[in-house]
């Protein structure tokens, strides 16, 4: 399954190589390459694993391996934290005072 021209997709590539990591990253990290993501409209058709180039939201035309086709936004801000959950109303109640 691929892409056709001006599907909004998502491509990956190598940002930086192991080779290319700086000296001051901890060690587990320099032992792996820095993988970029980024999600755009397909500028040709592509295969799932292929390379391919897209046009970014910001204009920036990039290549790298098709991952996604209409990719969701899956982002989140994690499980609630029960002492911000608090926080509100306790300042609330000290500037009432």
């Amino acid at each position: 399954m691929g892409s056709h021209v001006g599907q909004f997709v998502e491509i990956s590539w190598i940002a930086i190589d192991v080779s290319e990591r700086a000296a001051n990253v901890p060690e587990s990290t320099r032992q792996v390459p820095l993988v970029a993501r980024v999600k755009g409209f397909a500028l040709e058709r592509g295969e799932m694993g292929q390379e391919t180039e897209v046009l970014t939201l910001a204009g920036r035309r990039i290549r790298g391996t098709l991952i996604s086709l209409s990719p969701r936004h899956n982002h989140g801000f994690g499980e609630p934290q029960p002492e911000l959950l608090r926080v509100g109303g306790e300042l609330r109640r000290e500037l009432e005072a």
